[in-house]
This record gives structure tokens, C-alpha cells and sequence, in this order.
């Protein structure tokens, strides 16, 4: 059993998961900042009331999975997203004390629902900025994180906040259409009319950005395009079939829509990032690997093949030809095999001959040529 990808697919279901589920609730929490009424606000926190602090559990299993199971890719990730992880985590403190005090505290009930209302704005941003670094790319060398704890607040991060939070306040509004009395239909619809448009403007926006923000997704795209066309088409679909189902019966409608379009873009996310553990730099294998640095050399058609974790290609080009001299080709990502792979790939040209540099980010296939451990070709040189 491949150990590595089963954990990842546990992770990426509880991030989607979480998403679907706790989206709505933050969604909820961010437009009590828009209803005048201490009734309706009443209504809507009632309506998130049996589920909201349920739902973050699956953060937490985010977290518990990504440390258990990929040690470097959380050492990586957590110094370079300290800052918007830390304060999602005290906005949603902060929600937990603001819903607890209003219900105990009537005279003061609406700055409670103030404070809870901007603490699901926050935490809603601070996951669109995660999201935001993770596409563009955190900065790693060696095996550590190398760039500043500040990358996250670039404007191509800003704007994945703003699509998260609008995209939250569409879960939230389908929630209410759903879940409350005609007391909040007229308001929730209002704000679907709004939100919607404004989300999809924003989501459109961010893909074409990304394409030159990030050039990986440029390359996964032109690698997969129908399978990236079908998911962009759904979410559409989905989109279409909301807008027109704004206060209209059934309620149920627009929040199995608005789930469906949210569930395409987190399976097109995943198409797009799958196999990284850490976005473009570092894969699942790789990261749950004990032995990162293992190097396996082998000799193959016309030139002596190496296979190097590609966590360390980079290191190994500079101390390969700091020793013979020489010089690097450009690296490519190619699938070099006839089964399913993919790997990094160049030629380091030296005087003592030419070498073949792989940083295979699936699996080496097996057989691929006969490779050994380099450990095992220094002994037979001896």
C-alpha cells in the first residue's frame, strides 16, 4: 500500500471537507456584519448554532496528517505561512468566545456579533492567503524554508483572499436561503445576487493570473487540458444553475449547486497541485521519505543515469560540476518512461563524460534500467 498517497488523500479530503462544511458558517458570520436586525442576526447564528464549531474539526485533522505524515513538508510550510496561520487560528477563537458572550450577554449582543463577524472575515482571509502562497510558491532550499515570512501578503495572495471570502459568503447566503424562515430569504437573496457575480469575477481573474504568477499551472493545464476544461465547465454549470435558482423552490437548490462549484475548484486545485505535498517544489514521496538525501546511480543507454530526491537536484548540480566542471542543460519536468511518472530532468556535460539527472517527483518506476544505491557503487569502486 503506498502509504505516502493514501495519507495525502486522507488530507485533501478533510481540507475539502472543511471547506464545504465550515465554509457556510464563516460565510454566515461574515454577513451578520450587513443585517441591521437583531432578530434576523438571532436567526442566523441559530442556524449555524448545532454545526459551526463541529465542522473546524477537520482543520485540525488537516494539521494532525500533514505533521504525522509529511515531517518536512510542515517543517517548510509553517514557518513560511506562521503569520496568516496564526491569526486564522485566533479569528476562530475568536469566534468561539463572541458566540458563547452574546448568548450570555443581551445588552452588549451586537458588538458580540460584530466581533464574531470579523473574525470569519479574518479567518476566511487568512485561508485565501495560505491558498495564494501555496499556488505561487513557497520559497525552499535545501530542506528548509528560505524566503520571508511576509511572501504571503503579495497581491496575487490578496486576491485569493478576497475569492475565498466571496466564495464563503456564497456558501453562507445558500446556507440561510436553506435553513431559515422567510424572515431572512428576502436578505439572503440580495446578497446571492451580489456575492455570486462578484465571486465568479474574482475567480476568473485569479486563474488567469495564475498563469503567470505560478508557470507550474500553465504546464499542468496544457498537460491536462480536458480534464481541467470538464472541471471548469462544472464549475460553470454549477454557477449558472445557482444564479437561476436565487428564490426559487426548493431551497435545497442553490446550496447543492453552490457545494458542487465549490467542489469542482477544490478538485481542480487538486488535479493541479497532485503529487506536491508542498505546491511545485516538493512531492508527497518525497516528503514522508526518512531518507531524502538517497541517491541511486545506474548506468544506462549513453549516459550514466543519476536519481536524486529533487528536494535536492539544485544541491547536487552545483557540487557536481564544482567538482568536474562543466556545465548544466536546461531542466525540464518530462515523463521519460512508458508508465505513469514524472521527473525532472537535464544533462550535466563535464569533461569525464555526461550524466543523466533525474528528480523523479512519483515513484521511479520499476524496472527502469538496473539502479543501485550509491552507497553500494562507492563500496564496489573500492
Amino acid at each position: 500500500m503506498d502509504m505516502p498517497l493514501l495519507c495525502a488523500g486522507f488530507a485533501a479530503l478533510s481540507v475539502a471537507l472543511y471547506v464545504l462544511l465550515d465554509g457556510f458558517d464563516l460565510g454566515v458570520g461574515a454577513l451578520l456584519l450587513l443585517q441591521p436586525h437583531e432578530r434576523s442576526r438571532d436567526h442566523m447564528v441559530d442556524s449555524i448554532t448545532p454545526t459551526w464549531d463541529g465542522n473546524e474539526t477537520w482543520l485540525i485533522m488537516t494539521g494532525v496528517t500533514l505533521l504525522a505524515a509529511f515531517p518536512i513538508a510542515y517543517g517548510i510550510l509553517m514557518p513560511a505561512l506562521y503569520i496568516p496561520i496564526i491569526v486564522m487560528l485566533l479569528a476562530l477563537g475568536l469566534r468561539g468566545v463572541s458566540f458563547e458572550f452574546r448568548a450570555q450577554m443581551k445588552r452588549y449582543r451586537r458588538r458580540w456579533d460584530v466581533i464574531f463577524a470579523i473574525g470569519s472575515i479574518a479567518a476566511a482571509c487568512m485561508q485565501g492567503l495560505i491558498l495564494g502562497a501555496l499556488l505561487k510558491g513557497i520559497s525552499v532550499e535545501r530542506s528548509s524554508f528560505s524566503g520571508s515570512v511576509f511572501d504571503c501578503f503579495r497581491p496575487f495572495s490578496l486576491l485569493c483572499a478576497l475569492c475565498v471570502l466571496e466564495g464563503y459568503v456564497v456558501l453562507g447566503g445558500c446556507w440561510l436561503e436553506y435553513k431559515t424562515s422567510a424572515l431572512l430569504h428576502g436578505f439572503s437573496i440580495r446578497a446571492l445576487r451580489i456575492a455570486l457575480p462578484l465571486f465568479l469575477l474574482t475567480f476568473g481573474f485569479v486563474v488567469e493570473t495564475s498563469f503567470s504568477v505560478q508557470p507550474g499551472i500553465l504546464a499542468v493545464w496544457k498537460a491536462h487540458p480536458l480534464l481541467l476544461g470538464t472541471v471548469s465547465c462544472i464549475v460553470l454549470i454549477a454557477a449558472l444553475i445557482l444564479f437561476g435558482s436565487i428564490g426559487k423552490r426548493p431551497d435545497v437548490r442553490p446550496l447543492a449547486a453552490s457545494m458542487v462549484m465549490i467542489a469542482a475548484g477544490i478538485a481542480g486545485l487538486a488535479i493541479i497541485v497532485f503529487p506536491m505535498v508542498v505546491p511545485f517544489r516538493l512531492s508527497i514521496w518525497s516528503a514522508s521519505s526518512p531518507r531524502l538525501s538517497q541517491i541511486f546511480v545506474g548506468a544506462q543507454y549513453d549516459t550514466n543515469h543519476v536519481y536524486v530526491s529533487p528536494f535536492n537536484v539544485d544541491a547536487f548540480v552545483a557540487s557536481f560540476l564544482g567538482t568536474f566542471g562543466g556545465k548544466s542543460t536546461k531542466q525540464v519536468i518530462a515523463t521519460v518512461t512508458p508508465t505513469p511518472s514524472k521527473t525532472t530532468s537535464q544533462l550535466l556535460q563535464t569533461p569525464v563524460g555526461t550524466v543523466s539527472l533525474f528528480g523523479f517527483l512519483t515513484p521511479i518506476p520499476a524496472p527502469f534500467g538496473a539502479w543501485t544505491s550509491i552507497t553500494k557503487v562507492a563500496e564496489e569502486a573500492r
